[in-house]
């Protein structure tokens, strides 16, 4: 038998920190996508899928995307609320935009 004893720890709290776990309805990744291509497949999300959370990856880059997709947001009454990335401390950051149905 063995002296010492075997710790177990799951990854969630690796490094001291408790990691937050997100989870949403769909993911929508428009990297490589024009701004007027990326309207248009968030708009087949909001429009056209049940669901009730999106994730949307614009990423960071110029921040072309990120404004095309956020100024499309703002002026769109359905989404309920648009939670931006870097102010909900979601993992990437300003890369990042969720929206609520």
């Amino acid at each position: 038998m063995s002296k010492f004893r075997k710790t177990i720890r799951r990854p969630e709290t690796l490094g001291g920190k408790r990691m937050q776990r997100h989870f949403f309805d769909v993911t929508l990744d428009l990297h490589g996508y024009t701004g007027d291509e990326a309207v248009r497949e968030l708009e087949d999300e909001l429009y056209v899928a049940d669901v009730s959370s999106i994730l949307i990856i614009h990423g960071r880059g110029e921040g072309i995307l990120k404004r095309r997709i956020r100024a499309y947001l703002s002026s769109s009454d359905l989404p309920r609320l648009v939670e931006y990335g870097e102010e909900a401390n979601l993992p990437g950051g300003d890369g990042v935009t969720v929206v609520y149905l």
